[in-house]
């Protein structure tokens, strides 16, 4: 079988449902994962599904594919992507896949994979479109069961939420698979909460489930002003990002609220490393460095975050996107659900309002994520003859993930997103002018590679 290599990701398997993710890529996926699996020596693996409408029938074929090679399936029903990792821990089976489209447009899904605890990216996903081309697969008769985990996630979650005081929370699940469970948890923990659209409604009636984009939390803002709420929560499509806004309705990006949570947990963790990626402010390297951490820089993706964090046994880590990652109290996944009550934890030890908390963690002049739409193949074009053919004197660079220019007084970043056909990029400076300056030294090479590149700021 011939596959369409675009919808193999650098760390997931993602596109449009019928058009790129057709019936029979799917069961095939199932067999190309698990021939692998037992090819692995594993037998079996947990299934998970977001609330996209295409989920159900999506998992009935996946499923189909994966028993066919004698592969066994727990199959865990509709949740947030944190319950698929959690099921890797909290029971025997150490594999998952969970079925999302997480924060891309309705029409798409995809499937994030799971072995031995650990996420498959790179090299490993072109293996399994590899395997799918050569229909190399085992045959045999697996078995399916059902099991639910969502009893069993919160109340060890609610086992390790200690909240010292009550407070007023509104939380915007989106329509998402987070409001399976999210707001149920919430409530058990004695929190005030307001709910925006815990519904989960893969239509999407009401904004796009993606917190990293400010226009989508408009809702959440307003929501916060009017009820004179302590904190705003809103969840991603699958409930492993979060946004964050204050009592006073400013977005917290979140390389500030890493500040804050890196501030406390280096408190009982002092000397410890911690993991963020290369969208993230030169303040939050500073913060960590002065709490008395190890700062330690990555490549964007939750799955580059995870291997870093593995490799230096950091005790957090997160990215600009909203994943955060702990792995002190719990275990190292990204987590929508328990690093929001995380921080309302932190949040209710202080006196302060919740912005006179952050503003102890000041940010520079920044941009939030800017993207600009282009295709798969010429994202990788631009990037590459950005680091190659410009000289960019008077700055450090930095190319873990695309390129990062660095001085003094401000940054700039461009990369290619790992998940749609677009540029991705950050500014920062410690002035207006110094932002500007850097934007323009982006924008003069990319417009001597092609002028309808244009960074738009607004």
């Amino acid at each position: 079988m011939k596959v369409n290599s675009q919808v193999f990701r650098a760390y997931d398997i993602r596109g449009i449902v019928q058009k790129e993710l057709s019936d029979e890529l799917i069961e095939k996926l199932g067999q190309a994962i698990g021939t692998m699996l037992i090819r692995k020596k594993h037998n079996a693996l947990n299934v998970c599904r977001d609330g996209r409408l295409s989920g159900p029938h999506i998992s009935n074929l996946f499923i189909k594919g994966v028993l066919s090679t004698g592969c066994n399936v727990y199959d865990l029903g509709l949740g947030p992507t944190p319950l698929l990792y959690f099921s890797t821990f909290s029971t025997q089976i150490k594999n998952g896949v969970m079925i999302t489209g997480s924060h891309n447009p309705k029409n798409y899904n995809g499937f994030k994979i799971v072995v031995d605890r650990k996420p498959l990216s790179g090299k490993s996903i072109t293996e399994i479109r590899d395997l799918i081309e050569s229909e190399n697969f085992l045959s045999g008769e697996g078995v399916e069961e059902e099991k639910s985990l969502l009893k069993t996630y919160k109340n060890e979650v609610k086992n390790k939420i200690n909240l010292k005081k009550n407070l007023k929370i509104v939380l915007d699940c989106g329509n998402g698979a987070g409001g399976s469970l999210a707001p149920d948890l919430f409530k058990d923990l004695d929190i005030e909460l307001i709910e925006l659209f815990s519904e989960v409604d893969g239509n999407f009636p009401n904004h796009h489930p993606d917190p990293g984009n400010p226009k989508n939390l408009k809702d959440l803002i307003d929501a916060v002003i009017k009820n004179k709420a302590d904190l705003g929560i809103a969840l991603d499509g699958d409930g492993d990002r979060l946004g964050v806004v204050d009592n006073l309705g400013n977005i917290i990006f979140p390389d500030q609220y890493m500040a804050l949570i890196a501030d406390e947990i280096l408190k009982e963790n002092f000397g410890r490393k911690i993991v963020f990626d290369v969208k993230c402010s030169t303040k939050l390297k500073e913060s960590i460095e002065t709490s008395g951490g190890i700062p330690i820089m990555a490549r964007t993706g939750h799955s580059f975050i995870k291997k870093e964090i593995i490799k230096h046994d950091a005790v957090l880590g997160g990215e600009m996107s909203g994943h955060i990652f702990f792995n002190d109290d719990w275990y190292g996944f990204d987590d929508g659900i328990y690093s929001a009550l995380r921080l309302i934890e932190i949040i209710a030890d202080f006196e302060e309002s919740s912005s006179d908390i952050f503003n102890k963690f000041p940010q520079l002049v920044n941009t939030p994520e800017l993207t600009l739409a282009t295709t798969d193949k010429k994202k990788f074009e631009i990037i590459e003859r950005l680091k190659n053919e410009f000289e960019f004197n008077g700055y450090e660079k930095v190319l873990i993930d695309g390129i990062r220019l660095e001085n003094q007084v401000s940054w700039g970043l461009a990369r290619a997103s790992n998940t749609t056909p677009s540029l991705v990029f950050r500014f920062e400076g410690e002035s207006e002018d110094a932002l500007l300056k850097i934007v323009e030294v982006f924008q003069k090479a990319l417009f001597s590679i092609d002028d309808k590149l244009e960074i738009k700021l607004n």
